[in-house]
């Protein structure tokens, strides 16, 4: 009994609060670790789509117009946008292809296009916002669900975008080629951290945990403690 005593008050004596310490850290890392790499992901892509702009030609450009994107700047292709009074003008169309210069978003709308999207400009720009204002509210863990969310959706988009569902997802995974498998294993990937981020929240390593907290609520994203 005298031992079965000292054992009992042992194990009472013995002190977890610093196992229990790095356990709750470890479980808000990863959430924050996760917000990362989807904001390394998809911000730089966003400001690529809102921000930079690109030069269309050809039937790329015609389609463009055709859908309704207005050109900051039109001039021909390989010539100066100032005509000298003696300069030769143009005579065939070969000669003469007019270029479109618009956000780089319209790269995305010419995918969704050849889809058969409806209205596919209006998606480009859902995207772009995804990308870009996504990428940085979940930097910062802000209404990280609901960014969370949307950049969820368009990782598992880029699947039917990409053709990888077409030419056969499980095949991707074993093939030797390294570019399809990291292609197809980077979507994944992407998805599942982004779902988890929409289960799980942001962590308390987050402006979602410190708006919404309840009470003592740790695991962020507005949800409380369940008590």
């Amino acid at each position: 009994m005298a031992a079965l005593d000292l054992l009992r008050a042992q194990a009472l004596a013995y002190d977890d609060r610093p196992m229990k310490t790095f356990f709750q850290f470890a479980s808000n890392a990863v959430p924050l670790l996760a917000r990362l790499l989807l904001c390394v992901a998809f911000l730089p892509s966003g400001w690529h789509h809102a921000m930079n702009w690109t030069e269309f030609q050809g039937t790329e450009a015609q389609r463009l117009r055709e859908l309704g994107v207005a050109s900051a700047v039109t001039h021909v292709a390989n010539e100066t946008t100032v005509q000298l009074k003696d300069e030769p003008k143009p005579t065939s169309p070969a000669e003469f292809t007019a270029v479109l210069q618009a956000r780089s978003l319209h790269e995305l709308t010419l995918e969704f296009d050849a889809k058969g999207m409806p209205r596919p400009f209006i998606a480009a720009w859902t995207i772009s916002v995804i990308e870009l204002l996504g990428g940085a509210m979940l930097l910062i863990g802000l209404f990280s669900r609901i960014w969370a969310a949307g950049i969820a959706f368009w990782a598992i988009a880029l699947f039917g975008l990409s053709g990888l569902i077409q030419n056969g997802l499980w095949n991707d995974l074993w093939t030797t080629t390294a570019a399809a498998r990291a292609s197809t294993l980077g979507l994944l990937t992407i998805a599942t951290l982004a779902l988890g981020i929409v289960f799980k929240g942001a962590g308390s390593f987050s402006l979602d945990a410190m708006i919404f907290r309840r009470g003592a609520g740790k695991d962020g994203g507005g949800k409380s403690d369940g008590k």
